[in-house]
């Protein structure tokens, strides 16, 4: 008998292990999806707002969580993002973490990185029209600072310099679109529309290049230029409706950030969500801080 209560104990220890493993399991894995998660900076991009190897929490509840099938992303196949319902929306400053929008090196077509994720700051949001003069951030109809003025100015002084010094150093003030017709750099560029849904454009030649990636994004279709007039999917068109959000994000360390500035326009779908509370850092003072 005595056997049989150890057996009988043993069994019903290990299948109350199970049970909260279980529960423990599914638990952490909710509020990963619907809640929260954990986000790492390697390198210095968003300094001072966040420095080397630190790590905070994606606020989802703010955007509202993502839900779509991984595996058919992972696999590239078809698959649709939806979000669960959030109690706000994307805001011009908000700290975001998001998915890198390219697949590869080309950086042609859009499409969401599920191994790469960044971390910047909403600039711009769907509705603005943005322009960047003398390596600062301009929001028509806005006059409030965006971003960190500090490291703003510290860009201008070190452009002047390079200028003034070195005139093979403009390549790397080049930005997107990269094309001649626009001529933008990190000095200067702009006014761009940050489109929404419902936001209208005309089709010339100029939005043409300029929103290419992203109508071909919504689409499944390629626009192309011909005779002078805007052809998707072999028809002509002369304007387009966007049918989603987009925002422009930038590191707060403008000197040395990849961003918007360089790979364009971030579909709001691949937003994580924004960024919450500092957990890690070699600061600890910083610890627990909120993240603004």
């Amino acid at each position: 008998m005595n056997n049989k209560r150890i057996i009988v104990k043993i069994i019903n220890f290990i299948l109350t292990a199970i049970t909260v493993s279980a529960v423990v399991f599914i638990l952490y894995w909710f509020i990963q999806i619907t809640t929260a998660c954990s986000f790492h900076t390697p390198s210095g991009s968003m300094s001072p707002t966040l420095l080397p190897d630190e790590s905070g929490l994606v606020n989802k509840w703010k955007l509202g969580a993502r839900i779509f099938n991984i595996v058919d992303a992972v696999e590239g196949k078809p698959y649709t993002i939806k979000r669960l319902p959030g109690y706000g929306q994307l805001e011009r400053g908000d700290v975001i973490v998001f998915n890198y929008p390219y697949q590869d090196k080309t950086e042609d077509s859009i499409a969401m990185n599920l191994r790469m994720y960044y971390c910047k700051r909403a600039i711009a949001v769907a509705g603005d029209s943005l322009e960047i003069r003398n390596c600062f951030y301009h929001v028509k109809g806005h006059a409030d600072t965006i971003g960190v003025a500090s490291e703003q100015k510290q860009l201008q002084n070190h452009i002047d310099y390079f200028l003034k010094h070195n005139t093979e150093y403009q390549w790397w003030m080049r930005c997107a679109p990269y094309d001649t017709l626009f001529n933008w750099s990190v000095r200067d560029m702009g006014p761009i529309l940050i489109p929404g849904k419902g936001t209208i454009v005309n089709l010339d030649r100029k939005n043409c290049i300029l929103y290419r990636k992203y109508i071909e994004w919504e689409s499944k279709s390629k626009l192309m230029w011909l005779d002078s007039v805007a052809v998707l999917d072999g028809k002509p068109l002369k304007s387009y409706t966007f049918t989603e959000n987009y925002c422009f994000a930038a590191g707060d360390h403008v000197i040395d950030s990849k961003d918007s500035r360089y790979f364009g326009l971030i579909p709001e779908k691949f937003i994580v969500g924004t960024a919450g509370i500092l957990w890690k850092s070699h600061d600890h003072r910083r610890i627990f801080t909120i993240i603004n």
